[in-house]
């Protein structure tokens, strides 16, 4: 039987890389961004509901979801964001466990890891085998997530929290990576992450 980790941090955490390292270790990959991506494609029921609740302002000419006005809505307030996470949740929510379903279903003997940004507030953590979550100081966080998208101090702090906090995340998870050094000590993290899985 297949076994499969989630995989979690706040947001510029370093998922990206670490995901990376994994796949280089021959782990499968599986991201719920791309599930979240799949259920607001043009003519889906959930860009369907999305319009419905923020109006037509918030598609591209093409039809597609602009991303960056949805955005610009939600994580400067709250009551939007619970409303958008009212629609999408349990769209993505039924993708990713029929996907759980059918790794733990195979034979083989192969780790996944299952990436899920809001895999505590989604209540996703009963699903695997194990939670991993990626740490990193609140100020390395800011300060990269700043950098990363070119967001102001107000703006990346807003989006810092509308999460759980990195602490939360990492008092819940059962194994956790530091991310707040250089990639060297990113590296020995992964490595003694690899020891004990």
């Amino acid at each position: 039987m297949s076994k499969i980790y989630g995989l979690t941090g706040g947001i510029a955490a370093g998922k990206s890389t670490v995901l990376a390292m994994f796949r280089e270790h021959g782990f499968i990959i599986f991201d719920a961004d791309s599930f979240a991506r799949e259920v607001v494609i043009p003519n889906s029921i959930g860009l369907k509901q999305i319009v419905d609740q923020f109006g037509e302002q918030i598609l591209n000419a093409d039809g597609t979801l602009n991303r960056a006005k949805l955005g610009s809505i939600v994580f400067s307030d709250n009551e939007q964001l619970q409303k958008l996470n009212h629609i999408t949740r349990p769209l993505i929510k039924e993708k990713i466990l029929e996907t759980i379903d059918l790794i733990k279903k195979s034979t083989s003997k192969t780790i996944a890891i299952f990436e899920i940004q809001l895999l505590f507030e989604g209540g996703y953590e009963n699903y695997f085998d194990g939670v991993i979550s990626l740490y990193e100081r609140p100020e390395i966080q800011l300060d990269r997530l700043m950098k990363r998208n070119d967001l102001s101090k107000k703006v990346a702090q807003d989006r810092i929290n509308s999460q759980l906090s990195m602490d939360e995340k990492k008092r819940r998870a059962d194994f956790v990576i530091d991310n707040s050094g250089d990639l060297k000590h990113l590296e020995q993290e992964f490595e003694k992450l690899m020891s004990q899985l």
